[in-house]
């Protein structure tokens, strides 16, 4: 059964704002920004498992790894550093 909706959302409203961003951002009409407002707030896959894939080129991977190692060498450290603030 399909919904056929017809909705007013004022451009200054806070969702008006939100469907404006997509818009602009994606570059697609505000029914397509709508849809995938829809799709996103059903998505219930946590943050962490939608960055799932994110980096699945290989200098990604080795660029997230080396971060990685250089934040684990660094928590081992215990004594404050000097930051030039």
């Amino acid at each position: 059964m399909p919904f056929d909706l017809h909705l007013t959302i004022p451009e200054n409203s806070p969702e008006g704002q939100v469907v404006a961003a997509i818009v602009n951002r994606d570059h697609v009409s505000p029914e397509e920004a709508v849809r995938r407002i829809i799709r996103d707030a059903g998505d219930k896959r946590s943050p962490a498992q939608r960055m799932i894939g994110l980096f699945s080129r290989d200098e990604d991977a080795a660029l997230l790894d080396e971060v990685m190692e250089l934040t684990d060498e660094s928590r081992k450290t215990p004594t404050t550093r000097d930051i030039g603030l």
